[in-house]
């Protein structure tokens, strides 16, 4: 495997990492929300003992609850960011990756052009000795 595709593969496993990670900050999300439901209705089934200080009891919860939502809308932006990001470093890696292989097979077919041409060059070459040899060998009027 060479670096081009180890680095496609390490980004590859980022990206699911970081799907992983946006979707488990969704389910967080949804699951926040089901329980700040629950906690309202625990916090009206409350109200006989608190109800001195219900609405403050009341008013804090919701400010909690909008905090939580602001900070959950925030790690939500930076998961997607973050999962876009790795997602453009995926796509731009595989096309190089693609544009590398392409390279590489026009090398090899020139590669493979060059060795055709020097075999045939050297069998020319070699022809043209046996030729040479085979009419140097014959003999002539004035061999003694």
């Amino acid at each position: 495997m060479d670096s081009v595709s180890e680095e496609q593969f390490e980004l590859s496993q980022l990206r699911q990492a970081a799907k992983r990670q946006l979707l488990g900050t969704v389910a967080l999300g949804v699951m926040a929300g089901l329980l700040a439901f629950v906690g309202q209705s625990a916090l009206a089934q409350s109200r006989p003992l608190l109800e001195t200080s219900f609405g403050t009891w009341q008013s804090l919860y919701t400010l909690v609850l909008w905090a939580l939502a602001i900070a959950w809308l925030v790690a939500l932006a930076q998961q997607a960011i973050h999962f876009q990001n790795i997602s453009e470093r995926f796509e731009s890696q595989r096309r190089l990756d693609s544009v590398y292989a392409e390279r590489a097979a026009k090398a090899q077919a020139a590669e493979d052009a060059r060795q055709r041409q020097r075999a045939e060059s050297e069998a020319r070459q070699a022809a043209e000795r046996t030729r040479r040899q085979t009419r140097n060998t014959r003999s002539t009027k004035f061999d003694y």
